[in-house]
């Protein structure tokens, strides 16, 4: 008779070892490195940012959102519990932009109301779009869009935060919107 052939036990315990290792200190290179970078970076009052072809100077005492901003694509602002996103991207329809969209989009996706009709607004640099306000019961926010048609660009401006001096916040928003112009160098 044919004795069943013994398999040779050989040894896997370094190799797990060497994966766990490496495993281990991806994982810990990883969130060493997310404690000790910075998630927001104070910005000087009165610097100027550019978003696109957007540029403004930044109001006191705000800071910058560096996870939720993209290089020539998005900023965002925060102040407290407020926040001030700019996006910029570019537009080939109508004057009217994406304000439609935007506004269901809140009014359905997100359970917040439009508060009035969406009405014109020029700031002080010549720059016109749209605006409308919304509210919802731990929020609420201005949003304002500008289409710039010759140069195939949107640019949409989301203010909002907790009701708790949303006023004094708000005022800082308009400052910053008022700056605003579509010069910024490409």
């Amino acid at each position: 008779m044919l004795e069943p052939s013994r398999r040779i036990p050989y040894r896997s315990w370094p190799g797990a070892l060497a994966v766990l290792t490496a495993i281990a200190g991806y994982v810990g290179g990883l969130t060493f490195w997310d404690r000790h970078e910075p998630g927001s970076r104070p910005l000087p009052a009165g610097q100027t940012v550019s978003v696109g072809p957007v540029r403004f100077p930044v109001a006191n005492g705000w800071h910058m959102d560096v996870s939720r901003s993209r290089a020539g694509q998005s900023l965002m602002l925060f102040k407290g519990g407020h926040k001030f996103l700019v996006t910029a991207a570019a537009w080939n329809g109508g004057a009217a932009g994406p304000l439609v969209r935007q506004r269901r989009l809140m009014e359905r996706g997100q359970g917040l109301r439009v508060d009035g009709e969406v009405s014109n607004f020029i700031n002080d640099w010549g720059l016109q779009g749209q605006t409308f306000a919304y509210y919802g019961p731990k929020l609420a926010g201005r949003f304002w869009q500008v289409v710039d048609l010759p140069r195939r660009s949107v640019v949409q401006i989301d203010f909002y935060g907790a009701n708790d001096g949303l006023s004094e916040a708000l005022g800082e928003a308009r400052e910053m919107l008022d700056a605003m112009d579509l010069e910024a160098p490409a």
